[in-house]
């Protein structure tokens, strides 16, 4: 019976071509990257290896809240930054600290058919809330509509909000895993300005 041993090493240059990567190496950029749901994904203000909580441009900017693992959570510590690819503008806070310690968030129903979740961050006397509301008057996708962003309050005062484009992607999906609010952050009943229909 003769081995096959000659076509060992054939094959593992086609599954290199098939790939375009060794695997080693593919496993390596994936933990370089940044991740959503687990799968890497490119153009946010996350750094690699940290998970996109929610991220989304704005105009010129982006906006971002991004998660770093601890022992015990994969929420563990958690970045608000804002700015661009080339400058970051706004980063909190600067050295890791529990998220519970800063953070609180909800997840909420208006009693009809919208829904929001939001991510309240302080910073000293100011606050940084992002959000993601989506709302179907009907249930039906042709009148769904989404909306996200961040409200900035100081003292309990509105100061400025900031919207995510509409026309492009927002990450924001992982605001919703049940490791992260009531868990990893506190529940925070206080909705943001700007939601009236939300208690």
């Amino acid at each position: 019976m003769k081995s096959n041993c000659s076509l060992l090493p054939s094959a593992v240059a086609l599954l290199v071509l098939a790939t375009g990567a060794p695997p080693q190496a593919q496993a390596q950029a994936q933990a370089q990257a940044q991740a959503y749901f687990g799968k890497p994904v490119e153009g946010t203000l996350c750094h690699a290896g940290e998970a996109v909580l929610i991220a989304c441009p704005s105009s010129q900017k982006q906006i971002a809240v991004c998660a770093s693992p601890t022992v015990g959570s994969p929420f563990g510590v958690l970045r608000y930054r804002f700015g661009s690819s080339s400058h970051t503008e706004l980063e909190f806070p600067t050295r890791p600290k529990p998220a519970r310690e800063y953070a609180s968030g909800n997840s909420l129903g208006d009693g009809g058919r919208g829904a929001l979740v939001y991510l309240r961050l302080n910073d000293g006397d100011t606050s940084y809330t992002v959000y993601a509301e989506a709302v179907s008057p009907t249930y039906q996708r042709t009148d769904a509509s989404e909306r996200s962003g961040v409200v900035v309050e100081r003292h309990g005062k509105l100061l400025a909000t900031r919207k995510c484009d509409s026309e492009a992607r927002t990450y924001s999906g992982m605001l919703l895993d049940p490791k992260f609010l009531g868990n990893a952050v506190p529940f925070d009943p206080r909705v943001p300005p700007g939601f009236p229909t939300y208690k």
